[in-house]
């Protein structure tokens, strides 16, 4: 999974080492290389509309649309593609606090719970611990919102970012993101359920990425050229903030390596993520990396639209004591995550 910048933790103090530098491309070829992606974008924005319908099913907002999953199929068939996608549950966003135009000031929360608490839940329920960590937000984020009377009936719509660079691209610049849009039960009462219900909805929306990883996200950036993208994307991301919010948050699992690394000579004793937010994609972005035996959290919000965003991480570890028998004794060792 995919996640923004971080901050890490470490201990003593080291030597610095500089990089080298990368020689900076002439104005010739930059004026040429910009010229001619202007002239061809109208025929690349229309092979995106094409490769996008494909996907209509699978895009929030676009899915809820009648007949889509049809317009989907013919779009699919008509470009040669004849596989059967395993079907999507129901991805209409419901409205939350934390959903509507955001302001520029920002709130972070950081915290960690224990790795492997978290495998050990994964294993007895034989479930991913990425599929564990969509539980965790889940009841945090349901706790959060009960607090408010602010819960919604229908689920909470995530998008979880995924890396899809390939093997054949190590020579293209840049990342290649797309998400996976999966449904919360955050209506669910019982954990266990619960359990079993983020499984079942990360296990489908799993497969129809395994079978056809969804290019939509990048086809539908690609529609516009990048000067008049920039110009109208802030005005669209609002007004469908205040309409009819695509998704209701963003959360990111990315794993990380599973001993120490080292900075300068110093110990990284924790790696806590931070990522970013847009009016369309909600006020509030939970983002975990996985790191030496921990799960560090990183939750970045807006104050506008989400006030205790500590409140919110300290939901994340009740939530992981509904799922274990005991505490783990690793726990106060490594100072576990605590909202104070």
């Amino acid at each position: 999974m995919a996640a923004g910048a971080g901050a890490a933790k470490t201990g003593a103090r080291g030597k610095v080492s500089g990089t080298a530098g990368v020689e900076a491309p002439g104005l010739l070829g930059m004026l040429s290389g910009a010229a001619v992606h202007g002239v061809t974008h109208p025929v690349r924005a229309l092979q995106s509309i094409v490769r996008a319908a494909g996907d209509l099913d699978a895009i929030p907002l676009a899915s809820n649309v009648p007949g889509s999953r049809l317009i989907a199929k013919a779009a699919r068939m008509v470009a040669g593609d004849s596989r059967e996608r395993p079907p999507l549950p129901g991805l209409a966003a419901p409205r939350t606090p934390f959903n509507g135009p955001i302001s520029d000031r920002r709130r972070l929360a950081f915290g960690s719970v224990s790795w492997k608490e978290v495998k050990n839940v994964a294993r007895s329920h034989s479930m991913s611990g990425n599929d564990v960590v969509m539980a965790l937000c889940t009841t945090a984020l349901r706790s959060w919102l009960v607090e408010r009377d602010a819960l919604p009936d229908e689920p909470l719509i995530a998008a979880v970012p995924v890396a899809v660079r390939s093997a054949r691209a190590q020579e293209r610049v840049g990342n290649q993101i797309s998400a996976m849009i999966a449904p919360l039960p955050t209506n669910t009462t019982d954990p266990q359920e619960r359990l079993r219900a983020v499984g079942e909805t990360m296990n489908a929306a799993k497969r129809r990425f395994a079978l056809a990883p969804a290019s939509w996200l990048g086809e539908l950036c690609a529609l516009l050229p990048p000067p008049v993208t920039g110009l109208v994307t802030p005005a669209i991301f609002r007004f469908v903030s205040v309409a009819c919010p695509p998704i209701n948050l963003i959360i990111s699992n990315v794993p990380g390596p599973q001993f120490p690394l080292y900075l300068c000579g110093s110990r990284v004793l924790s790696y806590y993520p931070m990522s970013v937010l847009s009016d369309a994609t909600g006020g509030v972005n939970i983002t975990c990396f996985s790191y030496d035996g921990m799960l560090d959290f990183g939750i970045v919000a807006c104050p506008e639209r989400m006030d205790d965003v500590w409140g919110l991480l300290g939901h994340l570890q009740q939530a992981l004591d509904e799922l274990v028998d005991k505490p783990d004794e690793y726990r106060e060792e490594a100072g576990v995550l605590s909202a104070e």
